[in-house]
């Protein structure tokens, strides 16, 4: 069975294994428990292993030793077993109850506040009732994100680079909808080189949390200058205004900050131009607080085949100009050009770094390549209430639903505030209940939304798909007018996330 981390009460995060429960499978826990390095308060609730078939006090030595190596705080021990060995626990915060009542009755729970929280045991305990009395209360839409995919994905990607080529991973837009730190937790226990994120803000959240890789912040400002040298993250310049107003603000300081610079080379976007090579070389000759970590571009069209001769010869003029940067300041600078797509089309452009993004999650790529990658997010919710519409009636605001036939219609807790985009209403968009499509009837509000299960076997509180394996994310997108990126990183903030992992 698989665990899952999610956000918990008084800014906790909650582990729940609450399916099974032997000494291999605690050990395993623990070791993704000490993986999130953010947590200063580790709490571990465990219920009295079964059928281990050892004698209980080495057993139960063994447990406790475990929890000592791995750094947890405070046990709370459930079950009679537990209770009797409660002198080896001696040396942790140690609490033991005779069952979930027991614990739930004694208001325990409600101290719990910014610590990281494993709930572990085999079902016939019932500890899935501390799991949910510990979780946030949110409404009733999830985004599961399976870390397992997200491993394997990486490693996909990871087998299509040379040996010395580095990679660069984006975590910026919540790391795609999915929620920054946790995914960057992932990504720096499998050693990725660099992290990149939109602002300095997401990159303290970051350091903040543990994150301890190289950070670049694509598009700093003067204001974010201050908090970029506090956290040691690097900033990305694309202008000589930006560069000399971190001149001015260094000369002040006496400290050394590292940068990347970004060149335009036929995006048209943020870039330093070839004619500021020049001047640029002389200011960063006259800083010596400044050090240049690599230089890089963005190709505009590494997708489009028809659009190659273009990415071609966006590659030959950054190779130019990145010699000319090079020659001028008598250095080797780590280079890279190279996005998800342009990993898969263009091995021949690798440079130093790649970076990746949104391939990561099993998205946004070639169909022959989907084949290789696992999709990692799943929007669900749920079915609040079915209504019998006869025919004629209308359904939703501006009535424009209207029931060609006697109609079934279920209203779902999701709406444009969760980030189904109101351009599915109005049999735009479908989503997958019970094995199969149901479409949207009228406008999507902003918390619910009507589909049709005239021809649908099912129920209120069932399992309703908004995009995942079942219901690819690039169909939704085809539907709703716009790009897969969007509708993943359109997740509102508001919708819980859950993370799993066998």
């Amino acid at each position: 069975m698989r665990l899952k981390l999610e956000q918990g009460i008084n800014n906790c995060q909650v582990i729940d294994d609450t399916y099974d429960n032997d000494l291999t499978g605690l050990e395993a826990t623990l070791e993704f428990m000490a993986q999130q390095r953010w947590a200063l308060k580790k709490t571990v609730i465990l219920a009295d292993l079964l059928q281990h078939g050892l004698d209980p006090k080495n057993l139960y030595c063994q447990v406790a030793q475990l929890l000592q190596d791995r750094g947890i705080n405070r046990i709370i021990g459930i079950g009679k077993e537990l209770a009797d060995h409660a002198a080896i626990f001696q040396p942790l915060n140690a609490h033991f109850y005779s069952d979930v009542d027991a614990l739930l009755n004694s208001k325990l729970l409600h101290s719990f506040k910014e610590e990281l929280v494993l709930v572990k045991g085999a079902r016939d305990f019932g500890l899935a009732r501390i799991a949910n009395q510990l979780q946030q209360k949110v409404h009733s839409t999830v985004l599961e994100v399976d870390l397992d995919a997200i491993s394997h994905n990486l490693s996909f990607f990871q087998s299509k680079l040379n040996k010395e080529t580095q990679m660069m991973v984006m975590v910026k837009a919540l790391a795609y909808g999915s929620s920054s730190f946790e995914i960057a937790y992932l990504l720096q226990n499998h050693r990725v080189d660099y992290l990149a994120v939109t602002c300095a803000d997401e990159g303290v959240a970051l350091r903040e949390k543990g994150i301890t890789l190289p950070i670049m912040v694509m598009n700093p400002t003067p204001a974010s200058f201050p908090r970029l040298l506090g956290y040691r993250l690097e900033p990305a310049l694309y202008s000589l205004k930006l560069l000399r107003a971190l001149t001015d603000f260094l000369a002040s300081q006496d400290r050394r900050i590292s940068i990347h610079l970004k060149l335009e080379t036929g995006m048209h976007r943020l870039g330093l131009e070839g004619t500021d090579i020049k001047e640029l070389v002389l200011l960063l000759r006259t800083a010596p607080a400044i050090q240049v970590k690599s230089i890089y571009s963005h190709l505009a069209a590494a997708g489009a085949q028809q659009h190659d001769a273009y990415t071609h010869a966006q590659v030959e003029s950054f190779k130019q100009l990145a010699h000319h940067l090079e020659q001028s300041l008598g250095m080797q600078l780590t280079k890279h050009i190279l996005s998800t797509t342009g990993i898969l089309r263009f091995p021949e452009y690798q440079l130093d770094m790649v970076r990746l993004g949104i391939g990561l999650y099993g998205v946004g790529v070639d169909e022959e390549t989907q084949r290789h990658l696992v999709v990692a997010s799943t929007l669900k919710t749920v079915i609040s209430q079915i209504k019998q519409i006869p025919q004629g009636a209308t359904i939703g605001y501006e009535r424009k639903g209207l029931a060609q036939r006697p109609m079934k219609v279920a209203t779902l807790a999701i709406g444009y505030a969760d980030g189904f985009s109101r351009a599915l209403g109005n049999g735009q968009g479908k989503v997958w209940i019970n094995g199969q499509l149901a479409p949207v009837v009228g406008h999507v509000c902003m918390d619910i939304t009507m589909v049709d299960v005239t021809d649908i076997d099912t129920e209120e509180g069932d399992e309703v798909i908004i995009f995942g394996r079942k219901r690819p994310i690039a169909e939704v997108a085809v539907a709703a007018g716009t790009i897969s990126y969007e509708v993943l990183t359109n997740v509102s903030e508001r919708v819980k996330r859950v993370y799993y992992t066998s």
